[in-house]
Formats: C-alpha cells, structure tokens, sequence
C-alpha cells in the first residue's frame, strides 16, 4: 500500500521554502517528538502534526515500512533522518512540503522506480489543512487545476462568526446566501447560483438536500432557501467546489459544492499519546452570549480511535450597526440557542480504513418582522459511514460510503389578525445514498494513466403538515400552510467513468463522462375554486323566448301605439315552467364549487454530463490549465411538488406544480493558473496565487412564474408555480485570491467579479409548451454583487505566540432579481441595498503548547448593512473572547 499525503497542522510553523532542507534557517527550530515505531504511514501522520509540514510518499515508498520512531527534542531534518532509518527511504524538501521517495526514486517528485510500483495521488490521511496560502489555505488547492478552496479550522476560529455561514464568505466567488438572517443554517451561492441543490451541501459527504422556501419580498418570492444545518465546532476545513465534473458528489449538482469535513483522532491526539482533547468558550458583546464546545478523543486499542464532542451556543437579539444610514431589512435577528453532539469511530486494519460519523443538532430560534414572530425548533441528524479498501496492488484503491440526513422543524406560526389563528407546522425531508468507486492505475508507452469510476446515488423524501383548529374544521385549507415544503420523492442514480493521463511531465490531460438518472414522485394536490353560474330568463336571444299576446282585455284598451310593448311578455319557459326575464332557473344554474385536483407525478429525466481539462507545468512553480464541464440538475421535491397558497384561512389556490418543468443544464468554461513560490525574496517566504476566469451558460433555469393548468376549467384561471426560461442565462466572472508569507508577516487577498445576464422575458416558457403564459414572478435567490474584495494581513511576534491579523472587505451593492412590468415584465437586475466596507481585527496569544486565547472585533466601524444576497441587518460593533485549552 502506497504512503499518503499529510497535510500540515499550523502555517505558522512550516519549514522555510527552498528546494532543499541542508540551508534553512527554520530547520533548525527544534520539536519534542514523542512517536514511538509504528507502520510509517502512521508515523510520517505524527511528524506532520508536530511539525506542521506536509509529507508526499510516492508509490515507490511500499506501504509495508515500518519506521523506527524518534523521541525527543530534533529539529526536522534529523527527525526525519530517524524515522527513515533503516528503511531504504530518501526524502527532500520543497517548500513545507516532505518528499520521500524509495530507492532511486527522484528527489521532489517520489516517482516510482521499482518494478510494477505505480505513482499514487497523494491522500490527506491526517491533520488540519492549514497551509500558506490565502487565510491559511493548504497547497493541494495551489495544485489543483480547478476552481477549488478550502476554508481551514483556524480560519474559521480566527474571526468568531455567529453562523457557519459568515465563516465561507471571505473565500472567492462565494457568499453566504440565505434569505433569511435568523435562521441558523447555510445555503452558499457560488458564482450567482445557490438553492434547491444547485450547489450541493454535505458533512462528511452526507447531503444535506432539505428545502424549504419563502413567500415573501417585493417581488413574492424571497427564495427557497437549502436547510444545512452544520455546527463548525466539529468541522475540521470546509471543501469548495465551484464547478462539478464528473467525479463523485456531482450527482444533480450545477454549479459546485461544499462539503464541511468533520475532525477526527488524529486531529486531537498529539504524537506519541493515546488520548487527546480540545476545548473552546467564547463571549462576547452585542448579544453574543456564550459559544462553547469541548472534543475528546481516545485511541482504543491498535486498530480503533474514537471522537466525542458536544457544543453550545447562545445568542440575543443583536444591534445593527449605527453608521452608514438607513439600510432597508425584512426585519431583525430574534435569536438562538443550540447544542449539538458529535462522534466518530474510525478504525485502520491493514490495507482497510474504515469510519463512522453522527453529527446531531438541536436548534431553537425565532423569525419574522414586526409584531410577528414564529417560533421554530429544528433537529437534523448527518450519518456517514465510509470505508477504503487500498492494497498494495496499483489497479484497487476502493472508496465506499453510506450516508443518511434527516431534517425535521416543528414551526408555530404565530396568529396573524384576520389571516389565520395560531398554526403549527411540522415538515421533514430525509436524504440517504451511497458512493462506491475505485481508482485503478497503469503504466503504459504515453505515460502514467489514472482510471476512476463508479456509482453514487441518493432519495430525498418530503413530509409536512399542518395543525390549527380551523384546518381541522377545513382540512384543504392545511396545503396553504405546506406550499414551500411540500410532500414527494425524488431519486437520483449516476454512474461516471474519469481518466487522467500525463504523456510528458510538463502535462496532464484528463476527461470524463457521467450520466445521471433522477425520478420524481408523488401526489400534489392543488385546487381550483370555480364561481357560481346562474342561468337566467331572457327576453331574446334564447330557445326558449315567450312571446304572445296572452291578456286581450287589457290589450284592447292599449292605445295603438303601445300594443307592440304589452303584447310582448318577456321570459322563457324550462320543462314546462314560465319564468320571467332576469329570474334564475335553478335546474340550470351551478353555484360556487371547490375542486381539487390531484396529480399522479411519476416521471424521470436523464442526461450525459462530459467534461475536460488540460492542466500545463511549463516550470515547477506555474501551472495553467483550462476545463470544460456540462452539469445538471433535475427539478427537486420543491420545485417539482409546489402546490397550495400564501397561508391564509380559505381554499389555497394560488400555486400549482408544472408538469412540464425541465432540468436545468449548464455549460461552464474556465481558465485559470497556479502559483507556488517558495524563497521568492528570503530564503523563508513563500507566495500562493489562484487565479480562474470562468463562463457558465445555463439552459432552462427555473424561476418562479406563471401557467394555466389542464385541469382547471375556470375561465382565465392561473397559477404562481415553477416554471423554465427559455432563453439563456449566463454568469462570468474572474476570482483571484494569493498570499505572501514571510514569517514575521503575511498579506493575502481575495477578489471576486461577477457579471450576470438574464434572458429577456419571452412569450412562453418550458420549452415551448403553451399552458404557461411567459410571466415572471421572481428569479430564486440573490445575486451577488459585481465585485468583492477582501484583504487579510497580520504579524506573528513573540516567538509566533503573539499573532495579529486584520481583515478589510469591500462588497459591491447587493442586487435583486425583479420583474419590471413597465417594460413588458423584462428579468431585470436592480439595486437591492448599497455598497459597504468592513474592518475586522482579530488575533490570539499562545500562553504555552496546551492553552491560547482568542479575540477579535468584527465590523469595527459599527457599519449598518445587509450582508451580500441576504435580506436582514448584519450585527453591528461586536468584540468577542475565546480561551482554548488542548492537551
């Protein structure tokens, strides 16, 4: 079994940047080691985490070695000369990254020299990510040829954030994307696209595809915003992807992903030791009352380790800022208080890893606006288990998990005067798949060929009802209530199939295919309320006209000129019966009726999804590359199974679902570039550079419109439901983030620009079927502004115990989707709130190996805002202090 890549554990203390380790001046800082002989795998783990330097072990290296250990204070260099005594092994340095390679192997690249070993990727086997790149971001990602990014643990601790959310947004091209400021969860947009499993959220590889939407806003419609629920004490980095491919994890997504990958025992347990913990409390000011968490881990015996964590939190109603003026917010911030519970068992027996997750949370909280508040209690549970079978045989390295997510909020909906009483709401969505793939690896006359395949799929499963005593009186009125977390099945299946090849060391081409199969089902029922007829007596025009002299004695004393009028009497007569004009005739008269239609939806849809990429390394430092990618996404049980009213106490007939609604499919294009610079200026700094230009182009994107059901006979009648634009929509843009680092000091920045161009309004939608009527309603989610820009800078002093950062952000207007009816209901892009700059100051104090404080004071200024994409008042002015323990 081939050796792994391990990632490093703190930045701050990576070995200077040169191409060899004899003349740095950090190599000679000495670490107290403590790792006793072990499989080398392992033992490389535990170097990593002390020194914090990334180890690559190419498949040269077998995965049999077993290394002697080392114990003691060294410096790196002859730490590592102890662990590889006696093996055979050589290693070099570039940059903080370790290479070992076996006998008569290359020095930097570890290529494989002995008969039938075949060079494997390298795999993160154990520590956090930090690295040298932009806040922290580890070099795999400057390694990349795609628009990838990582957000580490210290990252993610450096500047506290009252949501997990708030912690994504400084990465490029990304934002936190709910519509809704109280709600505790997060649904990223990336590159303009978010909701309704557009950009797939997971934990440890388990989606978390709840959905639930919102009638609300100007335009009706706020958005129907994903329901990840994550809790960032136990996330160990969180994964960017801003563009799937055919790999695994790309199954129905369009524009990317993130998965949040949870800590384990390598992360807690120091070198050497059996056991190891953290723990973190944080308080601060403006209604930050107490985030705390506290994580244990323990290895059982040789084969078995074993997390624990819970955590906590409690927070008020906070003040907006009080500068930079009025700002418009649908409402405020009302609260929240939360635990969560975590474990994971991981095992290693031999050529086998196995693990095995659960995240669970309970959150209590409050939205709303005005004098209404709903009360909302929310639990969601993430299982994952995986496991890995990698013997040493170069054609299997197997990869399998098993995953379940289940969602559940009991809502109570306070009374709303002449609306509705006191309504309770309890809806629940339910996910669970798998993934199965291997990677198999040759040798041939072009050059190394890398082969992946396999299968993933997934169900979600959507339940709700509803509960007030007027709905039990009037059952139909309880869909109102239901319409944005509606009742259906959707699954997924796809099979994908990638090579990589690299005919020349300066080059590697790789491709892919997959193709995804989805399904729906289900039995929404929406209804149609037809008004009362009535069929009256008339005077002409009818079958049944009466018209005769039929009282000559009054005729004959009529003058001449009036006898025309009296001798015509009006009305007509049904089955025997005179009745005069204007009167109603009940046998033929139909007074009002309330229909419900109910639809059997079972259909499926389908797609080939290939993709590119040509990745070039003209020298070892710059690395250009340019990717194609077709990604789908089917329609998803909101989109599919939309049906009811606004809640209100009356039959809802207001939405309907589109029987016709077609997936959406994107094409995106990129070109970007790599930079990894190491002793640019001194012999110890080291520079990082991403930079991606992208173009997307996206075919039948759903919004919210307008259509005239099948079914419904009344005259004109239509309905708000999901409908596809015709035309096409396209988002572009250039994201750029680097950093440099010398030691004493870093600088980094990240730049986001974005330009967005929806079709214009067309006279019908999906695709040309004639039951819509082509009028917009509202485009799901926000859209980013134009530009983002974050600057991060600081200093390490005291030996790097003393470290102090500052953050500046600059976000351009944020923008809304409109629907402008004076131009003939034209997709417009408007203005939704202005402009605004942020100054972040955080830092932390190493009082020794085992204890660190935290502080940090977000939006300094006291800047009254609304964060990008979102629709409430951000926190004003708020200082905040953490104290870590970790033994």
């Amino acid at each position: 079994m081939a050796l792994a890549a391990v990632a490093p554990a703190m930045s701050a203390s990576a070995l200077a940047q040169t191409s060899t380790p004899t003349n740095q001046s950090a190599a000679n800082k000495h670490y107290s080691f403590k790792i006793p002989s072990q499989p080398l795998g392992s033992a490389l783990a535990a170097f990593s985490r002390v020194t914090g330097l990334s180890v690559l072990a190419g498949g040269s290296v077998p995965g049999s070695v077993v290394s002697p250990g080392v114990t003691g204070s060294h410096s790196p260099e002859t730490a590592l000369q102890q662990l590889l005594s006696g093996t055979g092994l050589t290693y070099s340095v570039s940059g903080s990254t370790v290479h070992v390679a076996g006998p008569g192997a290359g020095a930097n690249d570890g290529a494989a020299t002995l008969p039938g070993a075949i060079a494997l990727d390298t795999i993160d086997v154990g520590g956090s990510a930090s690295g040298a790149g932009f806040q922290g971001t580890p070099d795999w990602v400057y390694e990349t040829p795609s628009s990838a990014g990582v957000v580490t643990r210290e990252a993610l601790k450096n500047v506290p954030a009252r949501n997990t959310r708030d912690a994504i947004t400084t990465a490029p091209g990304v934002y936190a994307g709910e519509g809704n400021g109280s709600f505790p969860t997060i649904s990223p947009n990336i590159r303009g696209l978010q909701d309704s499993g557009r950009i797939v959220v997971s934990i440890d590889g388990a989606r978390q595809n709840a959905q639930r939407g919102f009638g609300s806003g100007a335009s009706g419609y706020q958005s129907n915003s994903g329901q990840a629920y994550v809790d960032s004490a136990f996330v160990r980095e969180v994964d960017i992807s801003k563009n799937p491919d055919a790999k695994a994890g790309s199954a129905a997504s369009l524009g990317g992903g993130v998965n949040f990958r949870t800590v384990g025992a390598d992360d807690l347990i120091p070198a050497g030791d059996t056991w190891g913990m953290e723990a973190d409390i944080t308080r601060g000011t403006n209604e930050y009352n107490f985030q705390g968490s506290a994580l244990m881990a323990t290895r059982i015996g040789e084969a078995l380790s074993l997390t624990m964590g819970v955590s906590k939190t409690e927070l008020g109603e906070y003040k907006p800022g009080q500068n930079g003026g009025e700002v418009a917010s649908s409402g405020s911030f009302k609260g929240r208080d939360a635990w969560s519970s975590f474990l994971k068992l991981e095992g290693a027996f031999g050529d086998v890893k196995t693990s095995l997750s659960w995240m669970h949370q309970e959150n209590e909280f409050q939205y709303g606006a005005n004098v209404y508040t709903n009360d909302e209690d929310a639990s969601n549970d993430s299982v994952t288990a995986k496991a890995s079978w990698n013997p040493d045989n170069p054609l299997i390295d197997v990869n399998a998990s098993l995953w379940l997510s289940d969602t559940n909020l009991i809502e109570l909906r306070a009374a709303r005067t002449g609306f509705y009483p006191e309504t309770e709401i309890d809806s629940g969505f339910l996910s669970f798949g798998g993934v199965l793939e291997n990677t198999s690896r040759l040798d041939t006359a072009v050059g190394a060929l890398k082969l992946n395949y396999g299968v993933e799929a997934f169900r979600d499963k959507g339940t709700a009802s509803a509960w007030s005593p007027l709905i039990t009186q009037n059952p139909t009125w309880e869909s109102a209530f239901l319409s944005f977390t509606p009742e259906g099945e959707r699954d997924v299946a796809s099979t994908f199939f990638n090579g990589e090849i690299k005919p020349a060391s300066w080059v590697t081409i790789s491709g892919g295919i997959r193709y995804d199969w989805s399904r729906l089902k289900g039995s929404p029922t929406y209804y149609e309320r037809r008004p009362a007829t009535f069929t009256n007596a008339k005077c002409l025009g009818s079958y049944y006209d009466y018209l005769v002299v039929y009282n000559p004695a009054i005729l004959s004393s009529v003058p001449p000129p009036l006898i025309n009028i009296f001798k015509t009497r009006c009305g007509e007569i049904y089955a025997g019966k005179f009745y005069n004009a204007g009167t109603s005739i009940d046998e033929l008269s139909t007074p009002q009726q309330d229909v419900g239609h109910t639809l059997e939806i079972d259909r499926t849809d389908s797609a080939w999804l290939p993709s590119a990429m040509v990745e070039f390394k003209p020298v070892e430092w710059f690395r250009p590359f340019v990717s194609y990618g077709h990604s789908y996404r089917p329609p998803g049980v909101l989109d599919a199974f939309f049906t009811g009213s606004l809640p209100g106490n009356d039959l809802p007939q207001a939405f309907a679902p589109n029987v016709q609604l077609q997936a959406e499919q994107a094409r995106t294009w990129e070109i970007g570039a790599n930079i990894i610079r190491d002793g640019l200026l001194t012999e110890t700094d080291s520079f990082r550079m991403k930079a991606v230009a992208f173009h997307r182009e996206i075919d039948d994107f759903i919004v919210l419109g307008r259509i005239a059901t099948a079914e419904a006979t009344s005259p004109d009648k239509t309905y708000t439901s999901f409908v596809n634009l015709d035309d096409v929509t396209t988002m572009r843009g250039v994201e750029i983030e680097a950093n440099y680092d010398f030691r004493v000091a870093w600088i980094g920045a990240g730049l986001s620009l974005l330009d967005t161009e929806w079709p214009k309004r067309t006279d019908i939608f999906s695709n040309g079927v004639v039951t819509t009527d082509g009028q917009v309603i509202a485009v799901p989610g926000a859209v980013p502004p134009e530009y983002k820009l974050t600057l991060d800078g600081g200093v390490r002093l005291l030996d790097e115990r003393l470290v102090l950062g500052a953050r500046y952000t600059r976000m351009g207007p944020t923008n809304v989707n409109t629907v402008d009816l004076n131009v003939g209901g034209d997709l417009v892009i408007s203005e939704n709130s202005k402009a605004y700059s942020l100054i972040d100051l955080y830092g932390s104090f190493a009082f020794s190996e085992h204890t660190a404080l935290r502080f940090a004071v977000n939006n300094l200024m006291d800047i009254n805002y609304v964060p990008a994409t979102a629709a409430y008042n951000a926190p004003g002015r708020t200082m905040s202090v953490g104290f870590q323990i970790k033994y």
